[in-house]
């Protein structure tokens, strides 16, 4: 091992081994308080000594076996439609869900990898049998139990099955696994042989190293030192693809049964693998020495690219692995068929057609644009220039903002922006439009005379909405996933400080006289279990870019879209009332879900009044604006495709004639009253989202995000007055049906609520909910996030739906809609789209970015094994047991100890922990607040994992830790 790898070991050696066969635990535990950490070293270490007939050829099994290759196949179509499918954007070799199952130490950080350690070499020995710097020595490897004392693991069924369990997103794909355990331990068996004697040289100088070379001679680097960079899409995925041809087991097969005996055939005495002619052609660099040779060459890795293109350091960097400088002195050689037919030629009688292949193994380094086309627009927001001229509409799935003019009603430019525009606003000068950027974290900003982006700002987590001051000397940005809100320099757009919001900021309105800013929270304020929730208006001074006020709205979620009166003595916003305190049987009682609007005093008074009338509801109401005279505010509702027009004068009237009773407890409930204050009800096109008027008044447009138009709107006359397409394809995939059916309220009976109404962007409202009809209070369940939920069946707090369309069919109508289910093509088209709901990145851990301190001691605590006084932790009771990697679930029902008194189940179903920091309260009924709740309020007896040994620090360390996930 390398000098890294043995300094770690230094005052550590012989420490397990200085205690008998009782004292292997002891020995552990001193292990760990010496702080010693082991690290990977890799397959092609174990190789050293594993390899050869005396071992077993256990290191060529591992080269032939679909391991070696896990990490390959990742760069494969098939690969890419799983990862579509699992919600995973961008390359599935770069996602930690999917490393986790098709590499080694996919999780680590470097200083936990060996120099000798290679990702990209798949599902390697220490995937299975733990990190081998500390026993991977031959005098302790030959005493197992000391071996086992210093980290070397015995795999059991279990640790397959958590990566080759039956996972949705792979059946859909590649068909049912058929995975057998017992048939797959066959298949992977690498025992020694019982007389651990051969006529085969037990070989130990696999990876060949020279310090020099002799003057003039070229060296050959190895298929390790190419992959530097050949690889990924910038490079057509040319190791992957060497990495799964038969080239890279040209060497292993040697080993085989088949290749003896056709060596025997061609009068070869000995071991193919040691044997000249054998080698010839099914290694790189046969016959050379060290002099020819970069250090780290391995010959274990068959035909690598130079037995086609000649040593690398006639044309490519010297040393690769040792950072040499770039000495390009030459070409590859070209390959023709004289190259392949060196050794095809002689290839025991198998025919070679030269044509068939090359084509075979093609490898170009650039392949054609692979981008995905992007069908459809989805226009969230919009805003209007001053001068009303052109119509600006940030657009989610096309990444891009959309200018049309307002005149001829079409569409002069498209803008391309960063990862999910969702939000537009102009400089109070007009010149400039920044777009917020939900999946990148980023603003573009836009010259609106050139139409072109001229600057790319980080935001937080999320952004959302965002708003300038009227001078232009502020622009505030809502950081979504963060629950906060960002103050940049309005002019240069450096970030100045960030304001603490509630859950989810996600609009914001700037009174008529510029000095406030209202800022609407969509996920409710956390609340104690059986209790009311709140949600917060956050005020702004828009002056001083400080928080002034948090006003209640009680007994809400879901507050999305907010605008100002003219007058400014009140702002309209929307909202849900989820009475998460009944059962949701009382939905034919129109009782579980009502949509309305709350009247935001500039006092601070909060009113509140309904949408919805008797058997016409208003679900999902998500956005608001106000007529210039303020006579109307016009409402948009997703859930039905129609925006509300209110007579504002009417509404604030009836208010203002109210007892305060009667405001506080009949308005916010009332659904009779809301016929005497909405004129008409005008439909749109398909999940009306953002809406906007004119600054003549005149017109009113809609963004209808589910089927690329706006829908514009004659004030005068209260009517719709046309459609603007936005170019997105008129043809309705699978997929874009199933986001329609999901945004649609026509499924529940009286049209009351759609599936996003609880799951907003396909996460959590954070309620929890009384679903079964069984009696007030029984069983209440926490709503749970369907953000990469594929691959966790089975599905429900009780684990009891196997599949997705068992949880969205029968299940869904019985309890929660009232209504028939959806038909068979509707529930395929629907759970094809809930199972590609894209994951956002980890805010707390950037993909490939280092743990910090806190961070890596919390990793330590969570996947620990002994408590503080070095007592073994029963292994039902270690965190990574039940929630193991990369899903960070078992998949399976435990009983933790939480069973309130309520409850008529004891054992729930392991939820996933990936990005658990979006998704509080927790547990399954909601009780805890906070992830430190789980443990220091509803674990006294370390049933829900042994935490109670842990000081508060390190408490804050596990939690880190789990954000990270």
């Amino acid at each position: 091992m390398t000098a890294k790898t043995m300094a770690r070991r230094a005052g550590a050696s012989g420490l397990a081994l200085a205690f008998g066969l009782s004292g292997i635990l002891m020995a552990q535990d001193a292990y760990q308080r010496r702080g010693v950490e082991p690290v990977y070293l890799g397959a092609r270490y174990c190789g050293r000594c594993h390899w050869g007939e005396e071992s077993g050829e256990q290191y060529e099994r591992w080269l032939k076996h679909p391991h070696s290759r896990a990490y390959a196949s990742l760069w494969t179509t098939q690969a890419k439609e799983i990862a579509r499918l699992s919600g995973i954007p961008g390359e599935p070799q770069e996602s930690l869900a999917c490393l986790g199952c098709h590499a080694t130490a996919w999780d680590t950080e470097a200083w936990e990898r060996d120099d000798t350690f290679v990702l990209e070499d798949g599902v390697q020995c220490e995937r299975c049998h733990g990190p081998g710097s500390e026993y991977a020595a031959a005098e302790i490897m030959s005493d197992p139990e000391a071996a086992m004392a210093r980290g070397l693991r015995k795999p059991t069924e279990r640790d397959c099955l958590m990566c080759h369990v039956e996972k949705g997103s792979h059946t859909a794909v590649l068909g049912p696994s058929g995975f057998d355990v017992e048939v797959w331990k066959e298949r992977l068996a690498h025992p020694r042989p019982a007389d651990g004697h051969s006529h085969r040289k037990h070989r130990t100088d696999l990876i060949e190293a020279a310090e020099g070379s002799a003057a003039g001679n070229p060296r050959y680097s190895g298929v390790r030192a190419c992959t530097e960079c050949h690889r990924g899409p910038a490079m057509g995925y040319q190791f992957n693809r060497w990495r799964m041809s038969p080239h890279a087991q040209a060497y292993a097969v040697l080993a085989t049964e088949e290749a003896e005996a056709i060596a025997r055939q061609e009068g070869v005495v000995g071991d193919p693998q040691a044997d000249a002619r054998c080698l010839d052609c099914h290694t790189t660099a046969a016959g050379l020495g060290p002099a020819h040779l970069v250090p780290g060459f391995d010959r274990s890795d068959g035909v690598q690219c130079e037995s086609c293109h000649g040593p690398g350091s006639d044309y490519g960097t010297e040393d690769a692995r040792g950072g040499g400088p770039d000495t390009r002195h030459g070409e590859a050689a070209a390959v023709t068929e004289e190259t392949c037919l060196g050794c095809h030629a002689r290839a025991h009688g198998i025919a070679f057609d030269y044509a068939t292949a090359i084509e075979k193994i093609a490898h170009p380094a650039h392949l054609p644009e692979a981008v995905l086309p992007k069908l459809y627009k989805t226009p969230l927001n919009l805003a209007v220039t001053a001068d009303g001229r052109e119509l600006w509409i940030a657009c989610e799935a096309s990444d891009s903002v959309i200018v049309v003019d307002t005149a001829s009603r079409r569409v002069v430019a498209e803008i391309p922006t960063g990862g999910q525009a969702t939000d537009v606003a102009f400089t109070p000068d007009g010149t400039l439009a920044c777009v917020t950027n939900r999946l990148d974290d980023t603003m573009s900003v836009i010259d609106r005379a050139t139409k072109a982006v001229v600057e790319t700002v980080a935001t937080g987590d999320e952004p959302h909405g965002l708003s300038f001051d009227p001078s232009g000397k502020n622009l505030f940005v809502l950081d979504t996933g963060a629950d906060c809100i960002s103050v940049f320099d309005g002019r240069t757009r450096k970030e100045m400080y960030r304001l603490a919001a509630s859950r989810n900021p996600w609009s914001l309105a700037l009174s008529p006289d510029g000095t406030r800013i209202a800022v609407t929270n969509t996920l409710a304020a956390l609340a104690p279990l059986r209790t009311n929730s709140h949600s917060e208006v956050t005020m702004l001074d828009a002056g001083t870019g400080r928080i002034v006020a948090r006003l209640k709205v009680p007994d809400t979620n879901l507050c999305q879209g907010i605008a100002w009166h003219p007058s400014g003595r009140f702002a309209f916003l929307t909202m849900n009332r989820t009475k998460s305190l009944v059962p949701m049987s009382r939905l034919l009682q129109g009782w579980t879900i009502t949509n309305g609007l709350a009247v935001v005093w500039a006092d601070g008074r909060v009113d509140q009044a309904l949408l919805d009338l008797p058997g016409l509801y208003f679900p999902d109401a998500a956005d608001v604006a106000f007529t210039p005279d303020g006579r109307w505010a016009l409402f948009t509702s997703s859930g039905s495709d129609r925006v509300a027009v209110v007579d504002v004068e009417k509404l604030i009237g009836m208010l203002a004639a109210a007892s305060d009773y009667e405001r506080e407890h009949v308005f916010p409930n009332h659904q009779g009253r809301p016929g005497e204050f909405i004129v008409a009800f005008l439909p749109t096109g398909k999940s009306p989202r953002g809406i906007a008027v004119a600054p003549d008044g005149r017109t009113a447009y809609a963004a209808n995000s589910l089927d690329d138009t706006v829908t514009v709107i004659d004030v005068e006359s209260l009517s719709p007055a046309g459609e603007i397409d936005l170019g997105g394809s008129k043809e309705i995939t699978k997929f874009r049906y199933g986001e329609q059916l999901f945004h649609r309220a026509s499924i529940t009976f009286r049209r009351q609520f759609s599936c996003h109404s609880c799951h907003p962007d396909g996460n959590v409202d954070g309620v929890t909910y009384d679903i079964e009809p069984d009696g007030i209070g029984v069983d209440p369940v926490d709503n749970r996030t369907l953000r990469g939920i594929l691959d966790t069946a089975p599905f429900k707090w009780s684990g009891l739906n196997p599949s997705l369309p068992r949880q969205c069919g029968p299940r869904l109508a019985v309890f929660f809609t009232r209504l028939d289910p959806y038909p068979p093509e509707d529930l395929d088209a629907l759970t094809t789209y809930i199972c590609t709901i894209p994951r956002p990145p980890n805010r707390f851990r950037p993909l490939g970015a280092d743990l910090t301190p806190a961070q890596r001691r919390g990793k330590r605590l969570f996947e620990r094994a002994h408590r503080t006084d070095g007592a073994p932790i029963p292994e039902n009771g270690r965190c990574v047991t039940c929630h193991f990697p990369p899903l960070y679930t078992d998949r399976m029902k435990h009983d933790v100890g939480n069973r309130f008194p309520l409850d008529t189940r004891f054992d729930f179903d392991t939820p996933h922990l990936n990005n658990i920091y979006e998704t509080p309260p927790y547990l399954h009924n909601g009780a805890a607040l906070s992830l430190e709740e789980i443990w220091t309020r509803f674990n006294p007896y370390d049933e829900h994992g042994v935490t109670n040994d842990m000081t508060k620090d390190e408490l804050n360390d596990l939690i880190e830790f789990l954000k990270t996930l």
